[in-house]
């Protein structure tokens, strides 16, 4: 946890972002790889996340977790239930459709939060509205490229995890002002775990028993995916912009299409290619936005 306690000096929140991105791009390969529910394979990430903090949530962070106010246990309950729909909607999403699509669209958040700062602000920039066209067209035809088969479905849930990453994010941004980042990730994974197990409970997914294979899926994407990945990048929001978080996740398609490609043969149609270029550009382009405004706190 020292990397954690760099106080956001010099160059370590950047260089956290990035140890970030490279981390959270193995998510998909480590899912696709485990046979077990989606479901499941969200409960089991959150909880052994959750472990690996535990002992410094009971230990240096105790005070600070007990100290918390009512309202921020509701609202880390809030964004931990956010957490755990969108890992359980981009894991379905890669049983239906290809790591590239859904990848490509789970973090296409970056248009979802311009748009809202464009209508929070009551401001409009040409560059961001034709990023944004063009980056929404990027989503439709990476839609598409699944029309007439299980790869639909998975592009929309991939979209509805679209959706939930881009709200995670910005609770993040609020809550990371207030709260260290032991405490916020420890309790929101906590209370991700928590919904999540209570839903493979409630809809029978199958919990126990476990391969030794997924066991160590399952601690891979704990700790390199979410410990190294979510939890840096939640490190990070208090030190650089949602904005700019928003956008370094962009990595995580082409790193992620470049491993499937290696790890499962999964070799990008030209439609997927030339609509995520699209879809990449018109990100892009509304980032800058959205650092131009930054300053004022949208998100």
């Amino acid at each position: 946890m020292a990397f954690f306690n760099a106080g956001g000096k010099g160059a370590s929140p950047y260089i956290g972002v990035l140890v970030a991105v490279v981390s959270v791009s193995f998510a998909s390969i480590f899912i696709v790889w485990s046979d077990a529910d989606p479901l499941v394979i969200a409960a089991y990430r959150m909880l052994f996340a959750t472990l690996m903090l535990l002992p410094f949530a009971i230990g240096p962070s105790r005070p600070q977790i007990a100290a918390l106010p009512r309202r921020h246990w509701i609202v880390l309950a809030c964004i931990g239930v956010v957490l755990a729909l969108h890992f359980y909607t981009f894991n379905t999403s890669l049983t239906l459709t290809t790591v590239a699509a859904s990848t490509l669209l789970v973090t296409a958040h970056p248009l979802l939060i311009g748009l809202v700062s464009i209508f929070y602000l009551k401001e409009t920039d040409k560059k961001a509205m034709a990023g944004m066209v063009l980056g929404f067209a990027g989503i439709v035809l990476v839609s598409m490229s699944g029309l007439g088969g299980s790869g639909f479905e998975g592009n929309v849930l991939a979209l509805i995890g679209c959706v939930l990453a881009a709200i995670y994010l910005i609770g993040g941004r609020v809550m990371r002002q207030v709260i260290d980042i032991v405490p916020y990730a420890f309790l929101v994974y906590l209370f991700a775990t928590m919904f999540l197990f209570a839903s493979c409970f409630a809809v029978s997914a199958p919990v126990l028993p476990m391969s030794l294979e997924n066991i160590a899926l399952f601690l891979l994407l704990a700790g390199v995916s979410t410990i190294m990945g979510h939890t840096v990048y939640n490190w990070s929001l208090k030190y650089v912009t949602a904005s700019f978080v928003s956008v370094s996740l962009l990595g995580e398609p082409i790193i992620a299409s470049v491993l499937a490609m290696i790890f499962f043969s999964q070799m990008p149609s030209p439609l997927i290619i030339v609509s995520g270029a699209m879809l990449l550009a018109g990100v892009i382009i509304v980032a800058k936005y959205e650092v131009k405004i930054g300053k004022k706190e949208v998100v």
